[in-house]
């Protein structure tokens, strides 16, 4: 049997990069969460993940094969509970989302998985600009905000993501970018890191959609910067590393001040539970940028 405690730390050291941040997001030692990953190995009965000397962590395939699994055991097991203890959640929990997020396999299931374990909730969700979504948070409209940002940023961080470029073009000539509309993160980034390297760059396309910008890159139009975990839908899939790395982002839970219904109170536990954060109170938003 694998414990959902192993699988929550395997996930953890998964979403954030690293054993120090998994460590960091679960109140835990480095060899705690060391111990269960050797705990879950030895369940599982294969090595699941590599670790060099600079810390950086590889999945085998292995590792990469339980990640859905370990998923949706921990959405069973707190289904369960919830269940088991009589918790259905009430109320209205109204959250927003950016469109990657919205268009994300993995998020959409998570909203899907809390409407169904709490059939007595009602949730409402919106979807836009990163400027947008916290404007209605500001003036109390939604309840929580997911939003892609620099680390220096406020909110609560719930994982690191790489961004990498997708699809076909070289640092010869003017590369053509494939982009969401301002303000995005993704846009700032990759022409900050052309910038940079001195590689001339222009706008050839720009959708709202995470669907408008994969069916672009698919058309062999340019190049779009992405969150690794966003390029599964892309035919081919191809990764371009003849240009400069935009670097990483940061996944950021947003919540209102004031209280919260037991709805939206439980949706902002499921979504830290997703990504494996626990015990952490979300920090004072700052301005950003």
């Amino acid at each position: 049997m694998l414990s959902p405690i192993c699988l929550r730390s395997f996930l953890t050291v998964i979403d954030t990069g690293g054993f120090t941040e998994a460590a960091r997001h679960l109140n835990a030692t480095q060899s705690t969460i060391s111990g269960h990953i050797k705990r879950l190995e030895e369940q599982a009965g294969h090595r699941l993940m590599e670790r060099d000397r600079g810390g950086s962590v590889a999945l085998t395939l292995q590792g990469r094969e339980l990640i859905g699994y370990a998923r949706e055991i921990l959405r069973l097991d707190q289904e369960a509970r919830s269940r088991l203890a009589g918790t259905s959640l009430t109320g209205l929990v109204r959250v927003g989302l950016p469109d990657d997020f919205a268009s994300g396999r993995g998020f959409t299931q998570l909203l899907a998985d809390f409407a169904r374990q709490h059939p007595d909730a009602r949730l409402e969700v919106e979807v836009g600009n990163r400027d947008r979504l916290l404007s209605a948070l500001d003036v109390q409209r939604l309840d929580h905000v997911l939003t892609k940002q620099d680390r220096a940023a406020g909110g609560e961080i719930l994982a690191r993501r790489t961004v990498v470029w997708m699809g076909l073009a070289s640092t010869t000539g003017t590369v053509p970018l494939i982009v969401f509309p301002e303000p995005c993160i993704y846009r700032e980034r990759a022409i900050r890191a052309l910038e940079k390297a001195g590689i001339p760059w222009t706008i050839a396309y720009v959708s709202p959609s995470l669907a408008g910008i994969l069916a672009a890159v698919n058309a062999g139009l340019g190049v779009s910067p992405l969150a690794e975990d966003l390029t599964e839908g892309l035919v081919p899939s191809i990764v371009n590393q003849t240009l400069p790395s935009p670097g990483s982002i940061d996944l950021v839970l947003h919540s209102r001040a004031g209280q919260l219904t037991r709805a939206a109170t439980g949706l902002g536990d499921l979504i830290r539970q997703h990504y494996g954060v626990t015990g952490i109170q979300g920090a004072k938003r700052n301005n950003l940028a």
